[in-house]
């Protein structure tokens, strides 16, 4: 076991770091240039007017915490796996909630919470390429999610012009300070409860590629002149 798995094993540790990355987290945000970019028909669930399924890619998942809509709860499917721990004690600290669970372990209860959750009128926030990739390709528990639900999924990304990639599956994108950040929100997706297998393989590959067409605008934001 490597020294760092070693180290994130000890819960005063991971609550000890969970704190200086929520901290890291809103020193990037307050000094970057922030540049909002929402399609249309996402405004009334950015505005917490409804609830819906919020989506990010794993890579992307940094600054997300930063974009809540006012009024309704957040809460993210997290997987049981330590790296998921660190995360949901991150993001704990925004007043972000935890589902645990993913489509590999815990599925069948993170689906029945929720379903619990969005009825109480809350958001939810999946990473459908979570936790093991491959990267960027959304897997079909979201689609199950909306269809069960009833409720829109919400393409959401953000780019940063100072950034560094780590080598894991996900390339995960550190932003770092004092740049330009691109939020990125796309137009709702609606997937009806009467679709089939094809169907919701179609349903599938809509949202997979919202999501990256959203990832491309956003890069190409915090790549244009400021």
């Amino acid at each position: 076991m490597s020294f760092k798995k070693r180290l994130l094993k000890y819960p005063r540790t991971q609550s000890a770091l969970a704190f200086i990355l929520s901290l890291y987290i809103r020193l990037v945000y307050w000094t970057s240039k922030r540049v909002y970019y929402v399609e249309a028909g996402a405004k009334p669930l950015m505005e917490g007017s409804e609830n819906a399924i919020f989506a990010f890619w794993h890579g992307r998942l940094m600054m997300c915490p930063t974009l809540e809509p006012p009024g309704r709860k957040m809460h993210v499917l997290i997987s049981h796996h330590r790296d998921g721990i660190l995360i949901s004690k991150t993001i704990g600290h925004f007043g972000v909630a935890t589902i645990a669970g993913s489509s590999s372990k815990g599925g069948s209860a993170a689906v029945k919470e929720i379903l619990r959750t969005i009825k109480k009128g809350e958001n939810i926030s999946i990473t459908p390429d979570g936790p093991r990739g491959p990267m960027q390709i959304a897997q079909m528990g979201i689609v199950t999610v909306a269809k069960l639900t009833g409720r829109p999924v919400l393409p959401v990304t953000f780019s940063s012009s100072r950034n560094r990639r780590m080598r894991s599956w996900d390339r995960f994108m550190v932003a770092l300070p004092f740049g330009k950040i691109a939020f990125c929100v796309g137009a709702p997706i609606l997937v009806s409860r009467e679709l089939d297998a094809d169907g919701e393989e179609q349903a599938r590959l809509a949202v997979e590629s919202a999501m990256n067409r959203l990832v491309e605008i956003a890069d190409a934001i915090v790549s244009s002149a400021p």
